[in-house]
């Protein structure tokens, strides 16, 4: 048995179950949000092979996997991230929080001294993003509103 087409069905059974989310602050200038949600979507694919597709050969050049589930970005509106946070630990959601103190960093040293050790509500959050099954993001992100 060809054991690469069993891999490959099981990449794309995962992707067919899972979603992603990204609450963000939207009251943050085009550059600093569009840089937050890079940030997040790096921090929750990290670990996560199957979410990502293979490589594209093009002509002249090659196109770098991309992912295959839906990455949904909402406004954060009213509520408060604490409150989303919460919500994803009790989801059982694979989680990354995103800082301003993570944004204005010059090096990654610099940002751990920052947040380290610190509670979520020591530090000014800007963007939550999770990854899990498809049901439970969705009920995660019940009721927030699409960024556009």
């Amino acid at each position: 048995m060809d054991l690469s087409v069993l891999f490959a069905d099981r990449r794309s059974l995962y992707a067919s179950f899972m979603r992603s989310a990204i609450i963000i602050d939207e009251t943050l200038p085009t550059g600093l949000l569009a840089n937050a949600v890079a940030c997040i979507v790096t921090g929750l694919f990290n670990g996560e092979p199957e979410a990502l597709g293979p490589s594209i050969d093009g002509d002249g050049c090659t196109f770098i996997p991309i992912t295959k589930i839906a990455i949904l970005v909402f406004k954060k509106g009213e509520s408060g991230f604490s409150s989303f946070l919460d919500r994803a630990k009790a989801l059982n959601l694979k989680y990354m929080l995103f800082t301003k103190e993570g944004q204005s960093t010059v090096s990654y040293e610099e940002y751990i001294q920052r947040v380290q050790g610190k509670k979520p509500e020591e530090l000014t959050v800007i963007g939550l993003g999770v990854i899990g099954e498809d049901a439970a993001v969705k009920e995660f992100s019940k009721g927030l509103t699409l960024l556009r």
